[in-house]
């Protein structure tokens, strides 16, 4: 299983030359578990990346395309109306989440913001509203509610001893909600994890829904996963901000890294 990060950052594509090594664009990831066989993580505008990328390998194993959305605030959603997919007559394009999907997509795409109406793509939409887990071949895929403004899910993928979770937008509750988080989380073998807060931040943003490399570094060690990967950079953090905060999570747990865009993870099944 490759999980390849499109996009690391939250709210807005920021860019700048303080910011090239991690990337400016919204989350996205994919998660390749065979030539056949690939799933999407959220449609933030590193989708569209992710859309570039495979038109020029030709569209390969596009007939269905899985994309699982967190929640619909607009850093997560924005990337879908110019991802070149979704204009292929060809593709079935399976949208999984919350209640809400298609009405979300129909008010994002329609006059006088999108010349191209949500009804008027080409791929053939289909939207799965989910709560409890759904297969996708032989991979496991269970939503699990996050701590955040208008609720958000994580994603907990299972697949043939691999567990990767997929912890975006969350602000530790010290409640029931971290008690599912790390009960799902138990034993993973990578855990992606929103950090976007500094720890001198939180003051000031209480109830924005985030969370600091201490809260990861502390949901990691709690869950026991074997790798951390901190997701979701604030904007506004440039390059050395965020390996700062990488630098200080290895001292705590030294399998931990700061995603970037164009980073490739393998994951590798637990013993």
């Amino acid at each position: 299983m490759d999980v390849v990060f499109w996009g690391a950052r939250g709210s807005v594509p920021c860019s700048s030359k303080q910011k090239i090594h991690y990337g400016t664009n919204t989350p996205c990831l994919e998660v390749v578990l065979s030539d056949h066989e690939r799933m999407v993580f959220d449609a933030g505008t590193g989708l569209v990346s992710l859309g570039n990328h495979l038109e020029k390998l030709g569209f390969p194993n596009c007939g269905v395309v899985h994309l699982f959305l967190s929640h619909f605030h607009w850093d997560h959603v924005q990337g879908l109306p110019f991802f070149k997919v979704v204009y292929r007559k060809e593709t079935t394009l399976r949208l999984y989440g919350q209640p809400g999907i298609e009405l979300a997509f129909s008010r994002q795409m329609t006059a006088p913001f999108s010349p191209v109406p949500f009804g008027a793509l080409p791929a053939k939409i289909e939207v799965v509203t989910i709560n409890k887990p759904v297969m996708v071949g032989d991979a496991r895929i269970t939503p699990v509610p996050l701590h955040h403004p208008q609720g958000c899910y994580a994603y907990v993928l299972e697949h043939r001893g691999r567990k990767v979770v997929y912890a975006t937008d969350t602000e530790p509750d010290h409640g029931p909600m971290d008690e599912k988080l790390a009960e799902a989380a138990g034993g993973a073998s990578l855990l992606i994890m929103d950090s976007n807060n500094a720890v001198e931040e939180v003051p000031l943003r209480k109830g924005w829904g985030h969370s600091t490399w201490k809260d990861c570094v502390a949901m990691a060690k709690r869950a026991k996963v074997s790798k951390l990967v901190l997701f979701h950079h604030d904007p506004f953090h440039d390059d050395e901000e965020v390996s700062k905060k990488q630098r200080l999570a290895q001292e705590l747990f030294p399998e931990s890294v700061c995603a970037y865009e164009g980073m490739r993870v393998k994951v590798e099944a637990r013993v």
